[in-house]
């Protein structure tokens, strides 16, 4: 059986507070780990629902995010904090009964420009670069990444029907309020979070950009914060295509995508 004690949390803030299950003051503890580890495996999907216009003055691509744990296990991030500091841990379940709380170096950020609750900080990320002749990432491109603060983790929409529960288990209200001081969000197996493209930092610039074909890399965890099942699936893509009317207005259209969550 495959263990994770190396990077156990042992600090009391994550392990020792008993309550509420979600935000709050405290967090419910972690019963001692029976059984195999069920590990989760966050998959971007291609972004979607493309839209262009204009923000404070430049030109931007909007577009919508989805994160989907396809894993066996749920993704869970438990958080405590003293002060300003928050103190992040990865609770990985079993599947008899229990589970360990795994150190993270991740980061929480309070979203208030709209989202309102509490974010593991860039734990998505999004990069546009140029593509050449033949379809590829242009050699020594630089790419031009979201402002987006980072996921607030429930179930949001059925990505995978059939691989977990049928109805979510995960909501809104555990990425907490800003008073909170503990949290514990999550993602069922087969669940997504979506993000749609009205929401602030759903959106890079492309002020400037010339017309032509580009790329849009949508990466999970890109810091290896998390334990999952593989970090191989991580990445995803979509091509699009840049031009600009006479009077100005510029379109993008989508083209190829890279792989789906649930793919093999």
């Amino acid at each position: 059986m495959k263990r994770y004690r190396a990077r156990v949390v042992s600090l009391a803030l994550l392990l020792g507070l008993v309550a509420a299950a979600c935000g709050g003051s405290d967090i419910e503890e972690v019963g001692p780990p029976v059984g195999e580890a069920m590990l989760p495996d966050l998959v971007p999907e291609p972004p979607q629902e493309l839209q262009t216009g204009v923000e404070d003055g430049e030109w931007h691509i909007r577009f919508t995010s989805v994160l989907v744990n396809q894993g066996a296990g749920d993704f869970i991030v438990r958080a405590a904090r003293e002060g300003d500091v928050w103190t992040v841990g990865q609770e990985i379940p079993y599947s008899e009964s229990g589970g360990e709380v795994v150190a993270s170096d991740a980061e929480l950020g309070w979203g208030g420009d709209g989202h309102d609750h509490w974010h593991v900080k860039r734990i998505a990320t999004y990069t546009l670069v140029a593509l050449d002749e033949a379809g590829n990432p242009a050699p020594g491109g630089v790419g031009r990444t979201d402002t987006k603060v980072g996921f607030c983790f429930y179930d949001s929409t059925d990505s995978l029907p059939g691989r977990g529960p049928e109805a979510a288990i995960w909501s809104r209200e555990s990425c907490g309020l800003q008073e909170d001081t503990a949290l514990r969000m999550g993602l069922s197996t087969g669940w997504g979070d979506e993000y749609i493209y009205a929401l602030p930092g759903q959106s890079i610039s492309i002020d400037g950009l010339p017309d032509g074909r580009y790329r849009i890399w949508a990466e999970a965890d890109s810091q290896a914060w998390f334990t999952e099942v593989t970090r191989q699936n991580n990445i995803t893509w979509l091509d699009i295509e840049l031009s600009t009317q006479s009077d100005g207005v510029r379109y993008a259209l989508a083209g190829d995508a890279g792989p789906l969550p649930g793919d093999a």
